[in-house]
């Protein structure tokens, strides 16, 4: 999920467990639930759609709760090379 209010790029923390993601860092962290201590993890992510390969730390978060479904959200780190556009009236978003 691409998500223009996140300043930074997460991972569902059960999800780096379960793939045993090496922990490189640990800090506080501050968004919708409040501020709290997360992991942070290395992880190789590929975006196929940009054929982009993604190698770089992610923040742990609770992402599988309730129904969020989303294992991965990019924000605007990830945003600062590219250019958004979004057509209101289809929905349709364009990433180039």
């Amino acid at each position: 999920m691409i998500d223009t209010g996140a300043g930074g790029d997460c991972i569902d923390d059960d999800l780096a467990r379960s793939l045993g993601l090496p922990i490189t860092d640990e800090g506080e962290i501050s968004g919708i639930g409040g501020k709290h201590r997360a992991f942070i993890y290395t992880a190789r992510i590929y975006v196929p759609d940009l054929g982009r390969l993604l190698f770089q730390p992610f923040t742990g978060v609770k992402l599988a709760e309730g129904e969020q479904w989303h294992r991965v959200i990019l924000g605007r780190a990830f945003l600062r090379p590219y250019r958004m556009t979004y057509d209101g009236t289809t929905g349709q978003v364009e990433v180039n």
